[in-house]
């Protein structure tokens, strides 16, 4: 058995570990959500739960969602496996020049769909002002979202940027360079923060803080855009507009990000459909309470599970190439041990503290009592979907490393349907705490078909990991877990101190009962993770 401290799969596999750079990675990020709980702090603290924070998040799903298609989801993710393919087979010029073609391409699209965005909402804005007879119930629906409309003519440009930035960081993170993409949230969040302090002094009524707001945004989108093109230019990849490339390679993205596509704007759709369902059927603070309960299960998403997908995805993509399915097999069950490792504790410390969190974090300013009491139910609900949205993205990736995209689709686009149904029957008893528990069933599923669907194909190749290593593994991992749940809860509900006193400690007893027991049980994982990579 190799040691924790081995690079899987033998031979065909890079000496180097792939889980080497999670550290930095996860680092960088960690800066980076400390900061986005900094901004959403401000933002309670300003703006609390209110029809105005209400528009602006409406207003910024929207780019945010053509994001993830178009920037480091779909794209990079139909775009690295082709690039890696070019490089390893030795055409390492023509994989450059696909980059910089494909982004030109991606780039005519994102101005495209901006222009047919800005005058579609102009005319709604238009129409809201001098509405057209015979249509009344439109009328109405567009009036109540004036603000959401204006926030998002604003907003539109951003997402020209943040999805180039995003294509450019998975190129830079196929060629190992992963600081700049990492490095780039930390940017947008302190210009967000910026423009809320820029705000609030300058004006004292909510509307005219978030309209300084968005404006702040789209200077945050052109500053991560230029980092990009400056890490570019220095790993010698070429950005400037070029059309010609290798058709044949450019075909292969282009039906990989139609595959993927298919999947992510379902999924996307879905992302949007919850809030609207919110907007629609909940009471005014709906949707800011189910923003606030997502950023906080993104804490450990974002830090753990971004960050071991983003350094295991070009392995498994160069061990794909090389046709080394046990050295991807290998790396595959690592990802997703370690992705247990770090979830789990996570799902089970927000479980336990879930009221602490909320009350500490946003519970002052326009931020009331009834605030935290639906952002903390939102937190709860969302508990389980912690473990199954670290773990769904590198079984994802395995299957996208192979080109195999169908099944991540499929199963994308059923649990879609699973979640819209489930939201549309939970919504009126549960309100918004009923979207965040659909949210969970639906993340949980994803995860139990792709594993099924993995298992599937690697015993068809006889590539199983032994059973008997997984349990114990496992068994270790929930035990470490619900120990520092059992002492999390006992202080917070014994020792008579001060709130955010009580939550540290609370966290920081739990930490040390996870990290003392990984130490004294000897888990690989964990010595995985403090070694240098080999």
């Amino acid at each position: 058995e190799p040691s924790a401290a081995e690079t899987p799969g033998g031979s065909g596999a890079s000496r180097r570990s792939p889980f080497a750079a999670m550290r930095s990675v996860a680092g960088l990020t960690l800066v980076s959500r400390v900061l986005g709980f900094v901004r959403d702090v401000v933002m309670a603290s300003l703006l609390g739960a209110s029809a105005v924070s209400d528009a602006f998040f409406l207003a910024w799903l929207l780019p945010n969602l053509m994001r993830r298609l178009f920037g480091e989801g779909a794209f990079a993710a139909a775009l690295i496996p082709v690039f890696i393919d070019a490089r390893e087979s030795g055409n390492e010029a023509e994989a450059r020049r696909l980059v910089s073609a494909a982004t030109t391409r991606l780039a005519l699209v994102l101005l495209a769909l901006i222009v047919v965005g800005e005058v579609a909402l102009t005319w709604g804005l238009g129409y809201v002002h001098e509405p057209a007879p015979g249509w009344p119930r439109l009328h109405r629906a567009l009036a109540g979202a004036e603000l959401t409309l204006e926030l998002a003519r604003v907003l539109l440009p951003y997402l020209g940027f943040i999805c180039l930035a995003g294509v450019l960081g998975g190129a830079l993170n196929a060629l190992d360079r992963f600081a700049i993409p990492a490095v780039a949230p930390v940017l947008l969040n302190l210009i967000w923060i910026a423009a809320l302090a820029v705000g609030a002094a300058l004006y004292p009524e909510a509307e005219r803080r978030v309209n300084v707001l968005v404006w702040g945004l789209v200077a945050a989108g052109v500053a991560q855009f230029t980092i990009h093109l400056v890490a570019c230019h220095r790993a010698a990849l070429p950005v400037a507009p070029r059309w010609k490339t290798d058709p044949a390679l450019l075909k292969r993205v282009r039906s990989l990000f139609f595959s993927l596509a298919l999947g992510l704007t379902v999924f996307q759709l879905n992302v949007l459909f919850d809030s609207l369902i919110a907007y629609a059927f909940v009471p005014a603070g709906g949707v800011t309470a189910l923003y606030y309960g997502n950023r906080l299960i993104q804490l450990p998403i974002g830090v753990l599970g971004v960050a071991l997908s983003t350094v295991v995805f070009p392995q498994l993509a160069r061990l794909a190439k090389r046709g080394d399915f046990a050295g991807l097999g290998a790396v595959l069950d690592q990802g997703i041990r370690i992705g247990l490792y770090v979830s789990l504790p996570a799902a089970v410390g927000l479980a336990v503290l879930y009221v602490p969190i909320v009350d500490v974090l946003f519970g002052h300013g326009e931020f009331d009592a009834d605030s935290v009491r639906r952002t903390g139910g939102v937190l709860l609900c969302l508990t389980p979907a912690v473990v199954a949205a670290c773990l769904t993205p590198v079984l994802a990736r395995a299957f996208y490393a192979e080109e195999l995209t169908r099944i991540p689709v499929y199963v994308s686009v059923f649990c879609v349907l699973v979640n819209l149904t489930l939201n549309l029957t939970l919504v009126t008893p549960l309100e918004e705490m009923g979207l965040a528990l659909s949210t969970s069933i639906s993340q949980c599923l994803n995860l139990l078909l792709l594993s099924v669907f993995s298992r599937r194909r690697r015993a068809a190749r006889d590539d199983l990991p032994r059973t008997g290593d997984t349990l114990r593994g496992l068994s270790a991992f929930f035990a470490l877990a619900l120990a520092m749940g059992g002492v999390a809860f006992l202080v917070q509900h014994v020792l008579p101190l001060p709130g955010g006193v009580r939550l540290a400690l609370a966290v920081g007893l739990g930490v040390v009962v996870y990290l003392g027991g990984s130490r004294l049980f000897r888990i690989r994982e964990l010595t995985l993770l403090l070694s240098r990579g080999r």
